[in-house]
Parts: C-alpha cells; sequence; structure tokens
C-alpha cells in the first residue's frame, strides 16, 4: 500500500506539473501544439561535470532514456558464472547483461520526471539461463549547484520483480540517491561524495529462510576523479554499506557490508552518452579471484 501511495505523490505532482503547462479546452490549436511540441530546454551551465549530465538526462522535454550493465565473472576466472558475494546477502550476484529503459518528461532545464523498466539476461556467456525482468520504476530528479558544489537528487518507487528478492516476500521498495561533486581548482582532480538510501516493503512477516533480508539500506560512497578533458577521467569510489536485518527487532540496529572499491574509466561520447568500464574489488582481499570486470553505459535519445 505505501508503495501505491508514493507512486501515486509521483503521478499527481506529474499530472500537476504537465497541468501548468496544458492550455484549457477553450485555447487555440497554435498553443497545444507549443505545448506538445518536442522542447529543448538550455543547458544547465551551472553542471559540468560529464556523469552528472548524462544522468540528467536529454534537455528535450520528452526523451527516452537507457542505462545498459555489465556484471561480469572474476579476473582469476573468465568463465565464473556468479560474482563473489561475501556477506551472504540477498541480491543478484550472478554475472549478467542489461539494462533499464524509460521515457523521460523534462519540467525545465534542472529537474525531469521519468519512469520505466528493464531486462536482464542471467549468466549471458553460459547460454542466456535466465531473463528477469528488472523492477519498474518512477522518479524525480533535479540537479542543481551549492557553494561550488554540484549535485544531483534523485527520489523513486519500484515495484519488486526479481526472483532472489520476490521469494523473501519483497514487493516494492522507496530511494533516495544523492550525488556531489567538487572539482578541486584548476589541478583537474574533483572529489565526490554518492549517498543511497533504499527501504523496502514486504508483503509478510520475516521467516528464517529469508536469512539476511534487509528492512532498509544506507550506503556511501566517496569517490576521486582526474579528468583528463571534459570527456575522459580516470576514477575510484569506495561503497561503504551498512543495512538493517529483519531478523532483529531493533529496526535502527545497523550491520555493516564488507567494504568494495571500484576503480574505472569515464568516456562521454556525447553530452548524453557515458561509457564507464570499471574493476570492482575487495580492499582488504586484494586478489584476482575477488575482482570482477564490470561496465555501464548511459544514454539518452531525442
Amino acid at each position: 500500500m505505501k508503495l501505491f501511495m508514493s507512486l501515486a505523490l509521483v503521478m499527481s505532482f506529474s499530472a500537476v506539473t504537465f497541468a501548468e503547462t496544458t492550455p484549457s479546452a477553450g485555447e487555440n490549436k497554435t498553443n497545444l501544439s507549443k505545448v506538445l511540441e518536442n522542447k529543448k530546454f538550455n543547458e544547465d551551465n551551472r553542471i559540468t561535470d560529464a556523469k552528472l549530465k548524462a544522468d540528467s538526462g536529454s534537455l528535450s522535454r520528452y526523451s527516452l532514456s537507457f542505462n545498459l550493465s555489465y556484471y561480469g565473472p572474476t579476473l582469476g576466472d573468465m568463465g565464473a558464472k556468479d560474482q563473489p558475494n561475501p556477506d551472504g546477502t540477498p541480491g543478484t550476484y550472478e554475472t549478467s547483461l542489461g539494462g533499464s529503459f524509460g521515457g523521460r518528461f523534462r519540467i525545465d532545464s534542472s529537474s525531469s520526471i521519468n519512469a520505466g523498466a528493464g531486462l536482464k539476461a542471467i549468466h549471458p556467456l553460459h547460454g542466456m539461463e535466465r531473463f528477469d525482468t528488472n523492477n519498474p520504476y518512477m522518479g524525480y530528479n533535479i540537479s542543481t549547484r551549492l557553494a561550488g558544489v554540484q549535485m544531483r537528487n534523485s527520489i523513486s518507487v519500484s515495484a519488486i520483480t526479481i526472483p532472489n528478492y520476490t521469494k523473501i516476500g519483497e514487493y516494492g521498495s522507496i530511494s533516495y540517491d544523492n550525488s556531489m561533486v567538487y572539482d578541486l581548482g584548476t589541478s583537474h582532480f574533483a572529489i565526490g561524495f554518492d549517498t543511497s538510501f533504499g527501504y523496502y516493503l514486504y508483503n509478510r512477516d520475516y521467516d528464517k529462510k529469508d536469512g539476511k533480508a534487509a528492512r532498509y539500506n544506507i550506503a556511501f560512497f566517496p569517490n576521486l576523479k582526474y579528468n583528463f578533458n571534459d570527456k575522459f577521467n580516470i576514477n575510484t569510489s569506495m561503497n561503504l554499506s551498512y543495512w538493517n536485518a529483519r531478523s532483529r527487532a531493533d529496526q535502527y540496529n545497523l550491520q555493516n557490508r564488507t567494504i568494495t572499491q571500484r576503480l574505472g574509466l569515464g568516456y562521454a561520447w556525447s553530452r548524453d552518452i557515458y561509457i564507464a568500464p570499471y574493476l570492482n574489488f575487495f580492499p582488504d582481499k586484494l586478489a584476482t579471484d575477488a575482482t570482477t570486470v564490470n561496465a555501464s553505459v548511459i544514454f539518452s535519445v531525442l
């Protein structure tokens, strides 16, 4: 119920926003055509980070957005079917190839509403053993700059469809994500700090067989980037993640997950296309059998 209330709230906001720009029945067709045309907004020049630009989507009023992801095997065993899961928590740790696609309605040069879903192929190098429908979602996004800090905020709701989660009773989630970037003068270096919070909705009480199911998860991603130019960078980030177990009565008790780190490259093919291959590893266990090969691509059309 909470999930549908959240969906209704976002949809209501979208409807109100659209209504503000939609002419009444008495207005002429010329005004209507102006509203329906795929207007191009001006670039928000306060945002200069290539990834933040790509994440914010196309500058068109109406556009399509895509996110492609590849979660590959370890360097020590390129034929491995699954990625490491040292914490033994529920999740999608299979090697996979997939992505999400959706529509975006841009309110102005800084904010937008988007909705979509996706598809994921499980074990793509072993015969595509299964296809999962990625969680349908709806969200609101805004980018801004404050005291020299570029930032993007996003709040979204999702219907859970992935079997790894539905089997433990999870049916929905509410999430908030924040990304911040600060350029260190003219040094080409930039520091960043991302935050992600997810609250999960269940259709039944906890059962022991659900194992390490979480009520909510909060993660922090301090990161460092060196920009060779406006299009190309090398970057690293650390994942400090904490979760509250459903098995515990205390809803404020947090347990930490194993720290992970990324080392990758970022390339902006254009404003709307950002390609990012990276290695993911455990800083306290530097080994090829614990380092995975991954990549992500963000792009928009129209």
